[in-house]
């Protein structure tokens, strides 16, 4: 894009810089001697004939005044040669570091020349506050293990990409807004949400280029995973970017490139839940038990082998959630694992709102993560020691998930009320504090 297109002609470089050293340049170029200079003649009384004028060659004028072999004042978009004769004013074309800075006339309220080819601040004060909140309290709490890399590395490398960046302040404002029910920061999350993702997928679009790059692409969807938690129909972009931490990593793998998250895939993550998960305690038995009789309700609507597959683990983890909660938390990452594996066409045909079957298994998903929540919390077990003092919220914000149970809830068929009676339930416990720490009280 050419810089200087639409420049006012009394703007140009060449016209700003004579009126800045000298008087305005006359736009006549009909000439005479001033009365009071001699003329120079010769010892015969000839008039000398004067040599041309020299000047300054000009690189970047129009090419009218180059045939004309006369210097051309610039002017945009049509130079004073031009206009004068009516001519089309054409221009060669040239490299933006042939441009030296712009200089416009400053407003009366300004003394200090503004150069229009310094980008705007990548920062605001807004911005910086963003982004410490995210290192001191926002950062996702997977992979497990990982604070300071949460802290420390990820931060450094954020600057040099945007999607990075932008999911980064998208999860911090979304943290906010669910502690502090303050909207402008749902948008400002939104805002930045949109930003990463256009970014991230020119970037995926491209190719892994190095390891760095790869790490700040994994962690991007590892931040906007769980920025999809604080959003109410996020439920399936939250499995997408699944996904997408799996298939990058898969990427880097086969690239042999170097991780800067710990053990970030399988179940060496394990290691560092295991202690914590030993000490978490039974979900109440009327829970889970309601949990077992409401999905042996609907086995017989599921059709599609991955859909059988899905209600099939959903059972287990359930029946397991009876009588030991380290298994059921076992099934639950099986069950991660299997809609990260399902084929593409399975995969959408899954999370479709049009797929009541889809909904209902969701759904279900949801509610069973919610009464799980004790469990789970073995995840943030090491989290609470690094940040002891983090903040806490209400119990109707602690749980942003719900979001998803209510969005899911919405538009369901009267056929169908009865096989979402049991997460419609869980939905209204949560959001009466009820199930604030996942064992109903």
């Amino acid at each position: 894009m050419n810089l200087l297109q639409n420049t006012p002609s009394d703007d140009s470089p060449e016209t700003l810089r004579a009126s800045s050293q000298f008087a305005i340049t006359p736009q006549s170029h009909q000439w005479r001697s001033p009365p009071d200079v001699d003329t120079a003649r010769s010892d015969d009384g000839s008039v000398k004939k004067r040599g041309r004028k020299g000047h300054t060659k000009s690189r970047t004028g129009c090419f009218n005044c180059k045939r004309a072999r006369i210097k051309c004042k610039e002017n945009r978009p049509s130079c004073d040669y031009c206009a004068h004769r009516d001519l089309k004013c054409e221009w060669p074309e040239i490299q933006i570091t042939q441009v030296g800075p712009l200089i416009r006339r400053p407003s009366p309220a300004s003394s200090i020349p503004v150069n229009p080819q310094s980008p705007p601040p990548v920062f605001t004060i807004q911005d910086f506050r963003l982004f410490n909140h995210f290192i001191q309290s926002a950062y996702p709490s997977h992979p497990v293990g990982n604070d300071a890399v949460w802290t420390h590395e990820i931060p450094s490398i954020a600057p040099n990409y945007d999607f990075l960046l932008h999911a980064m302040l998208a999860l911090a404002a979304a943290d906010i807004s669910a502690k502090k029910g303050d909207p402008e920061m749902k948008v400002t999350a939104m805002s930045h949400r949109v930003k990463a993702i256009e970014s991230l997928n020119k970037a995926i679009d491209d190719g892994i280029k190095t390891f760095i790059q790869g790490n700040a692409m994994l962690a991007t969807c590892f931040a906007l995973l769980f920025h999809s938690v604080f959003i109410a129909d996020g439920l399936g972009e939250y499995m997408s970017f699944i996904r997408g931490t799996l298939a990058i990593g898969t990427k880097m793998g086969y690239s042999r490139m170097k991780f800067l998250f710990v053990k970030a895939f399988g179940d060496e993550q394990l290691e560092f839940i295991g202690p914590a998960l030993k000490l978490a305690p039974l979900v109440h038995s009327d829970v889970s038990r309601a949990a077992c009789r409401a999905l042996e309700k609907f086995g017989f609507l599921c059709e599609k082998e991955s859909e059988l597959l899905l209600y099939g683990r959903l059972l287990s983890m359930a029946r397991n959630l009876v009588t030991s909660s380290q298994d059921a938390y076992m099934e639950l990452r099986k069950y991660y694992s299997l809609f990260m594996f399902l084929p593409q066409e399975d995969f959408v045909h899954f999370i479709n709102p049009a797929n009541v079957v889809g909904k209902l298994l969701q759904a279900h998903f949801v509610a069973m993560q919610l009464i799980m929540t004790p469990i789970t919390n073995s995840e943030r077990a090491h989290r609470q020691l690094v940040n002891p003092d983090e903040e806490t919220s209400d119990p109707t914000r602690s749980n942003p998930t719900v979001g998803w149970l209510t969005s899911l809830h919405s538009n369901i068929p009267p056929d169908m009320i009865e096989y979402f009676r049991w997460t419609l339930w869980v939905e209204q416990e949560v959001l009466k504090g009820r199930l604030s720490t996942g064992v109903y009280e």
